[in-house]
């Protein structure tokens, strides 16, 4: 939550008037516990701890989203209880389905180093020194190495063991949802492929798809959530 703030990726604080923001740090994140087992992290076991968090808070239908493996969690609380989604916030899709496959084992390296290491390599981000942009991309990759500095070597192993055993629900179970949903992407993101975004656009019964097209106009984005959810009401 705290990288969140700090890089004012939806600016949340704009919405209270609108919606109760329920936000939380996902297992192995931020102040939220570790956990030793890889499968605690995949993506649906994700999804049952945003239940969880949701749960208590109430029982009426809620917005539900996130931004990479947030966004995937969100398909799969989605999946599990679509009955209780009142609509879905979609930001930056992470790979999925066929687009997969080739990143799972560099999610398994990524978690040996940073278990050998302690971490080290973030650490030593932390001695860069970015300023903040306008492109809004690089800004984000500079506060993500500020953080990172900062973070807890087994939620980093956690997180990238559980993101190898992980990928969205099936392309027919999504089919099946009539809940609204915003996409929000950009392109030229290996990570978080355009194509993704786009997928999710045409299986989705009932979507939005707004993507970048200049380097500000994330920046633009909590206008774009202020109005989807008022637009629910």
């Amino acid at each position: 939550m705290a990288q969140d703030f700090d890089g004012e990726v939806l600016a949340w604080r704009d919405l209270a008037d609108v919606a109760r923001v329920i936000r939380f740090d996902a297992r192995g994140h931020g102040k939220s516990e570790n956990s030793s087992e890889p499968e605690d992290y995949r993506w649906d076991n994700l999804a049952h701890s945003m239940w969880q968090v949701a749960d208590s808070y109430g029982k009426e239908k809620v917005v539900l989203g996130g931004a990479s493996m947030g966004c995937a969690t969100a398909l799969h609380a989605a999946c599990q209880r679509p009955r209780d989604v009142k609509g879905l916030v979609l930001v930056t899709p992470p790979t999925a389905w066929q687009w997969r496959e080739g990143r799972k084992r560099g999610y398994l390296v990524t978690a040996k180093l940073v278990k050998f290491t302690r971490a080290l390599p973030f650490r030593l981000l932390g001695l860069l020194r970015l300023k903040k942009s306008e492109n809004f991309q690089k800004n984000m990759l500079s506060i993500m190495a500020r953080h990172l500095a900062r973070v807890k070597p087994e939620g980093v192993v956690g997180a990238m063991r559980g993101a190898s055993l992980s990928d969205f629900p099936p392309r027919e179970e999504l089919a099946r949802l009539e809940i609204p949903t915003l996409i929000l992407a950009w392109p030229g993101d290996a990570t978080h492929p355009l194509a993704v975004a786009e997928e999710l656009h045409n299986i989705l019964p009932n979507t939005q798809l707004q993507v970048m097209s200049h380097a500000s106009d994330p920046y633009k984005w909590p206008l774009l959530v202020r109005e989807f959810i008022t637009s629910l009401h």
